[in-house]
């Protein structure tokens, strides 16, 4: 379940990325419209809304806040390492880690 909230922390934190001009054009090659900034942005919120509910699950209100914040820290941190050495690897792996987050909760 842990990984499943840390996957949609990460997809949040990737499509606040990409809802800004600088980063969109480097990994998609193209400047957003401003409708999809928005759709980004309201993504985003949802993924990061959806990522809390599942730590509040998981581990309860306080430790589950807490650690909600500190997979956020950890999905921002890995984004910006990406973005900084191996940007063509920043879509992939927002493909991959929902599958892997949703197996394991799964399982």
């Amino acid at each position: 379940m842990l990984l499943f909230a840390f996957s949609l922390s990460y997809l949040a934190m990737a499509a606040l990325c990409l809802a800004m001009s600088r980063h969109h054009k480097v990994l998609l090659s193209g400047s957003p419209t401003p409708a999809r900034q928005r759709g980004l942005r309201g993504l985003a919120v949802l993924g990061l809304g959806f990522g809390l509910a599942l730590c509040w699950v998981a581990r309860g209100g306080e430790i589950g806040a807490v650690l909600w914040l500190c997979l956020v820290m950890l999905a921002g941190l890995l984004l910006v390492a990406l973005l900084a050495w191996r940007e063509r690897w920043v879509l992939p792996l927002a493909a991959v880690l929902p599958v892997a987050g949703g197996v394991t909760a799964l399982v």
